[in-house]
């Protein structure tokens, strides 16, 4: 899993239910939950209100690429 696929991820679960993966979550285990979120939100006209907050809550959680994402 990317960074970029990592933040996707998170934000689909920010909209969905207001809160960001913990790290410790296996790539298949994010993988899992980001299939559940798109489909529940698949059609929800209401997502951009939703996502008021992610881009803050991400920056402050993640200040720092975690190590698993950083390649060689």
């Amino acid at each position: 899993m990317t960074w970029k696929q990592f933040k996707e991820a998170n934000r689909l679960l920010w909209i969905d239910k207001g809160h960001l993966i913990p790290l410790h979550w296996t790539d298949e285990e994010i993988e899992s939950m980001a299939d559940r979120c798109f489909g529940r939100l698949w059609g929800n006209n209401e997502t951009e209100e939703s996502e008021v907050g992610f881009e803050e809550a991400f920056k402050k959680k993640y200040k720092k690429i975690p190590k698993r994402f950083i390649t060689s």
